[in-house]
């Protein structure tokens, strides 16, 4: 089972892959998650093992790797917890692991999409699967500090208490920060939720441009190896 897992990053494909399980989960699985909690659980599997299989690419050393499994199934049983038996109580840390959890998966498609070779459409495809992943971790974030502060956000009165748990209200403004749209309904209200918003902002506006400079850097070094070699 492990060898399938770590056999899933092996290939460039798996960003494609990724991609689309990301434009699933963003577009359909976290909107229609009140009416489907068995699309929710499959969504936490689902990506929960795939970060389990990149953390045991990339690690070389056993503690490591032990260490990275230990973390992932905390993740899963807390969300199921939450999920299932509805402890609200452990929303803070469900959003915490969860954080977490995206900053590992980042780090695996990034490591992934700028490694040596020749730029290929699944690399660029991963990178927008990286830049959707920035916009999970910081709805994640913003969950948090919600949690954690109440009324660190002034939201409409269409965002009722079940959503802003479920956290489907902050994937829609992160992915309105993120693209700096800034259509107003959802305010950051607390000091440090208005330096994040800042921070996605400003990433949404470098993001593209680094990557883009990187993914031609990549392509030169890759054409000027193979005259090279010729």
């Amino acid at each position: 089972m492990i060898s399938r897992l770590i056999h899933f990053w092996d290939e460039e494909n798996s960003l494609t892959t990724l991609l689309i399980l990301l434009i699933l989960e963003v577009f359909i699985i976290i909107p229609t998650a009140k009416t489907g909690q068995i699309l929710e659980l499959i969504g936490i599997f689902v990506f929960s093992f795939l970060l389990l299989a990149g953390l045991l690419t990339m690690a070389s050393h056993r503690i490591f790797q032990v260490v990275s499994g230990i973390f992932v199934v905390c993740t899963i049983t807390i969300r199921l917890a939450r999920s299932v038996f509805g402890a609200s109580g452990l929303l803070p840390w469900d959003a915490l692991l969860s954080m977490l959890s995206v900053v590992g998966m980042i780090a695996v498609v990034l490591w992934q999409v700028y490694r040596p070779g020749p730029v290929t459409g699944h690399r660029v495809r991963g990178a927008v699967a990286a830049y959707l992943l920035i916009a999970i971790f910081f709805a994640y974030s913003y969950t948090f500090i919600a949690a954690v502060v109440p009324g660190s956000f002034q939201v409409p009165a269409w965002v009722n208490e079940a959503g802003a748990e479920r956290g489907e209200t902050f994937f829609y403004f992160s992915m309105v920060s993120l693209t700096t749209v800034g259509f107003g309904d959802i305010t950051a209200v607390h000091p440090v939720a208005r330096s994040l918003v800042m921070m996605e902002a400003l990433i949404g506006q470098l993001y593209p441009a680094i990557l883009i400079a990187r993914l031609v850097t990549l392509e030169i070094e890759s054409r000027r190896s193979k005259k090279e070699g010729n």
